[in-house]
């Protein structure tokens, strides 16, 4: 065992707050990619067969779709933009009949004024259907795989709602009124109006919706040389500023000014590049008029598969995906305090293996490897610098007459990083007891971490793959799910397993020949 004299506490200060401030600015970047593409879908034309219909529309399209029902349930239900879902569930057959006619539309037949008007009301109706499905959610975000998972009808094909905006109406029509004209059931999204787009009205509609959103001080405020938008310009900054896409403008903030109260423009355009742009707190709670009724529970109708719901039933009340949706609506400060409760976790000897999987479930594979790998060797830090400056007696009366801890011991006095590598892959005793133990060794801080970061990255690796593969899981259960991607998905976890395992016996072998070589001594 390294003998304390051997020790300096010099760096330790400097060693823990670099690694600190490391760790929160990886977290706090990821955490702003991550963000960005969750929040900001690429918008790209859909291929096939729809992307034909929509083509054929745009050449030749002739036809016309009558939305009166739709039209006179908005009527209904909608009071400047907050909805009444019991009314709507209680004329739930008038929705389900709307929308078994958006289903059978034929797209390709539609003059294209009348194909967009019928993907923004479907849209919506679309949405409204999802809340009714779930009644008891505040939050759209709590129906897991809403926007990309459960799949609807419409014109004969099978889309998804990011589908409808990402892959047909964005890249198609190229119009940045499109993000005012879709209603997200939130009460940061653009309003929904109280009537149905209809196709020979829809440019003064759109324009209308437009400006009566920018026109919302909640939307669009400027206080003290900044201009403080809605998260949209944030997530689709490009549609409002990109060649092709009409009406456009050079910037962000001329595009409002073209839209927003004449007030607000004037200050706008006086303050020219002086101006900074920043973006308002997305607020994601239902836009409902009174609140949810356990009681308006209903099936969800063949029309819709609800292949995203994996964590939890219409019925139940859904605190893990909640815990989960809210940590991840915090952006790259959610990626912050879901690395430093992984820490505190490994710290106070607190299994954190279900935050990995967690990590996998709520960021995704690449993401959520980067940041539990993070994570997890910060809590090694930490708990090797506490062994080492601040609880070494303690620590130390801990493994006392533990023989696994002396072989181990001595052959880090040999090997350095290496031992500490393969007891990573294999462990011979506890992972968290690990990380203190080592802090009594003459191990180096910076090799103890790099070891640790390697040999810890497949088991992470494999945890991740675990939660991130969970909604393929759900999907192959309602039978809507594309077998290939997933078989690929499956694949890479069977080979991360067999790689994770080979490495596990192999540490094991190696581990166990170094702990029983007898002691260097000195030659006479």
């Amino acid at each position: 065992m390294g003998s304390p004299e051997q020790l300096t506490t010099r760096p330790v200060r400097s060693r823990f707050f670099f690694f600190a401030a490391a760790w929160a600015a990886i977290s706090l970047t990821l955490g702003s990619l991550s963000l960005s593409a969750c929040g900001a879908p690429a918008s790209r034309p859909a291929a096939g067969d729809v992307a034909n219909a929509v083509r054929a529309s745009l050449d030749h399209g002739r036809g016309s779709f009558d939305h009166a029902t739709w039209d006179d349930l908005l009527s209904q239900a909608v009071d400047q933009g907050l909805v009444d879902y019991a009314l709507l569930q209680k004329r739930r057959s008038d929705l389900d009949g709307y929308l078994a006619r958006v289903a059978g539309a034929d797209l390709g037949s539609l003059m294209p004024m009348e194909l967009k008007a019928l993907l923004f009301n479907a849209y919506n109706a679309l949405t409204i259907r999802s809340i009714l499905n779930h009644p008891q959610v505040a939050s759209i975000r709590e129906i897991d795989g809403v926007w990309t998972s459960t799949l609807h009808r419409v014109g004969g094909f099978d889309l998804t709602l990011d589908q409808i905006e990402h892959n047909l109406l964005r890249p198609f029509f190229q119009d940045p009124r499109i993000h005012f004209a879709l209603n997200c059931a939130s009460l940061s999204c653009a309003p929904l109006p109280g009537w149905a787009f209809t196709g020979d009205s829809l440019d003064t509609q759109l324009e209308g919706r437009t400006h009566a959103f920018l026109s919302d001080p909640r939307q669009v405020d400027l206080r003290d040389g900044t201009l403080m938008v809605s998260s949209y310009f944030d997530w689709y900054g490009d549609d409002f500023t990109a060649t092709g896409w009409q009406p456009r403008a050079a910037t962000i903030p001329l595009f409002i000014a073209g839209y927003t109260s004449p007030e607000v423009a004037e200050e706008i355009r006086a303050a020219g590049d002086r101006l900074s742009l920043n973006f308002l707190a997305y607020d994601w709670a239902l836009n409902a008029a009174v609140p949810p009724d356990p009681l308006m529970a209903r099936p969800a109708p063949a029309g819709e598969a609800a292949t995203g719901n994996s964590m939890n039933s219409p019925g139940e009340d859904g605190v893990v995906t909640r815990l989960r949706n809210w940590i991840t609506s915090l952006g790259p400060a959610g990626f912050l305090l879901y690395g430093l409760v992984y820490v505190l976790l490994t710290v106070f000897f607190i299994p954190a293996w279900p935050m990995t999987v967690g990590a996998g479930a709520a960021y995704g594979l690449l993401a959520g490897t980067i940041l539990t790998s993070v994570s997890s060797v910060a809590g090694a830090a930490a708990a090797f610098l506490v062994a080492r400056y601040l609880l070494r007696a303690r620590v130390a009366r801990w493994v006392a007459g533990s023989s696994q801890f002396a072989a181990i011991d001595r052959a880090v006095g040999r090997e350095g990083w290496k031992i500490v590598a393969l007891t990573r892959s294999s462990p011979v005793f506890p992972f968290n007891l690990q990380n203190y133990a080592y802090g009594l060794t003459a191990i180096g801080f910076w090799p103890y971490l790099f070891a640790s970061w390697v040999a810890m990255l497949p088991g992470t690796l494999l945890y991740v793959y675990i939660g991130a593969a969970g909604a393929d899981v759900a999907e192959a259960a309602t039978g809507q799910v594309n077998w290939l991607v997933t078989g690929f998905k499956w694949a890479g976890f069977a080979a991360t397993l067999l790689v994770t395992l080979f490495i596990a016996r192999m540490a094991r072998r190696a581990l166990k020949e170094a702990a029983a070589e007898p002691p260097d001594t000195d030659s006479a």
